[in-house]
């Protein structure tokens, strides 16, 4: 049998690590709108704070989230459900703990309209999320 040279290996590596962020940006991409929903839907016709919709909101999309990376950016820990669960729980809820006190400070504090304040907290946790997801939630 023929071996494949070693920098073809490596581009394979690279091309499979870009196709994972990929389908973790779009399973991302489905939590975040749960949780948008979750969020306006609270602010605006439930009358919660935003701290309160975001809090709710994030909870809802780590659900979404979660379901979506296992199954799609990380297939192949599907074999170990309970513990890959019990780890992405923890991320989850490091990045609640981040997410809810951010919003907090940028509406309640800064005055900042809630949903530009959404925006950027959610840009900067993906990549957080992704980290810690990558790295040690799903590690193989």
């Amino acid at each position: 049998m023929r071996q494949k040279p070693k920098d073809c290996e490596g581009i394979a590596r690279y091309r499979a690590g870009l196709r994972r962020i990929a389908h973790f940006a779009a399973a991302s991409l489905f939590g975040t709108a749960a949780h948008y929903g979750v969020l306006i839907a609270l602010v605006e016709w439930g009358h919660r704070s935003p701290t309160e919709g975001t809090a709710l909101g994030f909870l809802v999309g780590a659900l979404v989230n979660y379901l979506l990376a296992r199954r799609w950016a990380f297939p192949e820990t599907q074999s170990r459900h309970r513990e890959a669960l019990a780890k992405f729980l923890l991320v989850a809820a490091s990045g609640w703990g981040l997410n809810t006190g951010l919003i907090y400070l940028a509406t309640a504090v800064a005055h900042v309209p809630y949903l530009a304040a959404q925006v950027a907290v959610t840009v900067t946790l993906f990549f957080w999320h992704y980290g810690a997801n990558r790295l040690w939630t799903f590690r193989r």
